[in-house]
C-alpha cells in the first residue's frame, strides 16, 4: 500500500516555480476603444442673466474698443456731517480728501493711457443706463485724471486740499453721497479693468481727513472712510443673443447647458481612461489682448436646466483657457466628471458651461451648438471593456 500512496501525493504537489497554465480560466485580453458622442439635438442652450455688471469683482472701462464701449459708476456710502465726540455730535472741518481706485489689468502695449474721474449726480443707482449719464462725462465734470504709462496693476490715488476741495464738495441735498464715473483715453482703442468689491485691497475708497474740536479746546484728527455702496459698469450697446449658438459670458453673463447621450455600456461596464469635451468656436474669441480667461465645464448634480446645481469640487470641473483672437477648437479634460455618470445611481450626463472670471473680463466666446452645421459639441471617450472571462 505505501508504494501506491507516494505517487498520488507527488501528483498533487504545486509547482510554484513553473509558469501558469490556465487557458480556460484566464482573461481573454484588454481592448481599448474610442467613441465620439455628439450632444443631444436641441438639448443645448445659452441662458443669460446669471450675474449683472458689477457683481463680478471687477469693473470694465473701455474707449473706442471694438468689443464694447464701457464706462464705470461708483457711488460711495454717505458721509456724515458730524461725528460722535463723547456723548454728543460735533461738526468737523475738512482738511483734505483722497480718492483711490485700483487698475487691475490693462494692455501694456497701448500707449498714452489716461484714466479720468468724473463727478456724477448722487442719484445714480443700479437702474442708471449709459444714456442716462452720457452727458455727465464732460470736461467740466472731470475731478482728476491719472497718466498710466508704466506697469499693469497699480493703485491710483488723488488728493484734494485747499481750493481743489471744491471738486469733491458734497451739497447738503446729496446727504453726503459722492458718485463718480470712470472713463479712459489712449492713443488707440482699448480697455482696462478696475477693482470693485468692497473690503478687498483693490476696492475704491473715499477718504476724508477732518479736524474736530476737543474738550480742552485743542483739535483732534480723524479719517472718515467710505467704501462703495454700489459699483457697476455700463456698456453702450449689447449684442443681440443668437439662439443658434452657445454664448458664454457677456453682459449680463450667460451660461450654457450641454447634454449628452450616455450609452449603457459606458454607464455599466466600461473602464474610463480619458474623456475630452470639444467645443468649436464660431468666431475668433473677443477680448482684451493678453488677458486670459477660462471656460469651466461643470457637471450637474441634478438637471433642472439653467437652475441646475453644479459640482463645487474642482476635481470634477473641466477647465480650458481662452486667448483673445483664438479660433481653434477648445478642449476640456472631463474624465473625472464622466465617472459620476456611471454606476447604479449616476448623475445626469449634463454640463453647465461658465466663463471665469464671470463679469470681470472682456472675453466673450461663442461656440457652435447642435443647430450649427459642422460645429456640434462632442465628447470623445477612451475606454476599456471589462475582461471577457471564458467559461471554465
Amino acid at each position: 500500500m505505501p508504494v501506491l500512496v507516494l505517487p498520488l501525493l507527488a501528483a498533487c504537489q504545486e509547482r510554484l516555480a513553473a509558469p501558469a497554465d490556465c487557458p480556460n480560466l484566464c482573461p481573454g485580453g484588454y481592448t481599448i476603444r474610442d467613441t465620439i458622442l455628439n450632444a443631444i439635438a436641441d438639448g443645448d442652450t445659452s441662458f443669460p442673466g446669471f450675474l449683472v455688471a458689477g457683481q463680478g469683482g471687477q469693473l470694465r472701462v473701455s474707449w473706442q474698443f471694438p468689443v464694447s464701449e464701457d464706462r464705470s459708476l461708483i457711488q460711495f456710502v454717505g458721509r456724515p456731517d458730524s461725528l460722535v465726540i463723547g456723548d454728543s455730535m460735533a461738526p468737523y472741518t475738512i482738511d483734505s480728501v483722497a480718492l483711490e481706485v485700483s487698475l487691475v489689468y490693462r494692455d501694456t502695449a497701448v500707449t498714452g493711457l489716461k484714466l479720468f474721474l468724473y463727478r456724477l449726480p448722487a442719484t445714480v443707482d443700479t437702474a442708471t443706463t449709459f444714456i442716462d449719464v452720457d452727458t455727465a462725462f464732460t470736461q467740466a465734470n472731470i475731478v482728476d485724471s491719472f497718466v498710466v504709462d508704466t506697469g499693469n496693476a497699480q493703485r491710483l490715488r488723488a488728493v484734494f486740499s485747499g481750493a481743489a476741495l471744491s471738486r469733491v464738495a458734497i451739497p447738503a441735498a446729496d446727504s453726503g453721497v459722492l458718485a463718480l464715473g470712470v472713463q479712459i483715453r489712449a492713443d488707440q482703442g482699448t480697455g482696462v479693468r478696475i477693482g470693485s468689491p468692497a473690503g478687498s485691497a483693490t476696492a475704491p475708497i473715499f477718504l476724508t481727513y477732518v479736524q474736530l474740536p476737543n474738550s480742552d479746546t485743542s483739535t483732534v484728527s480723524r479719517i472718515i472712510t467710505r467704501t462703495a455702496r454700489f459699483a457697476t459698469f455700463l456698456p453702450q450697446s449689447l449684442p443681440a443673443p443668437d439662439p443658434d449658438v452657445l454664448t458664454i459670458g457677456g453682459v449680463p453673463s450667460a451660461r450654457a447647458v450641454l447634454r449628452f447621450p450616455w450609452p449603457a455600456f459606458l454607464r455599466d461596464s466600461a473602464q474610463l481612461i480619458r474623456g475630452t469635451l470639444e467645443l468649436v468656436l464660431t468666431t475668433p474669441v473677443e477680448g482684451l489682448p493678453g488677458d486670459t480667461a477660462r471656460v469651466l465645464a461643470r457637471p450637474v448634480l441634478a438637471d433642472f436646466g439653467a437652475k441646475s446645481p453644479t459640482a463645487s469640487d474642482a476635481f470634477f470641473v473641466g477647465v480650458a483657457a481662452l486667448v483673445p483672437g483664438q479660433t481653434d477648437t477648445v478642449r476640456f479634460e472631463v474624465r473625472p466628471a464622466l465617472s459620476a455618470w456611471q454606476g447604479r445611481t449616476p448623475r445626469p450626463s449634463t454640463f453647465i458651461l461658465q466663463l471665469a472670471p464671470e463679469m470681470g473680463t472682456f472675453t466673450r466666446p461663442i461656440f457652435g451648438s447642435t443647430r450649427t452645421t459642422g460645429a456640434v459639441p462632442r465628447l470623445r471617450v477612451t475606454y476599456a471593456r471589462t475582461f471577457p472571462f471564458e467559461d471554465p
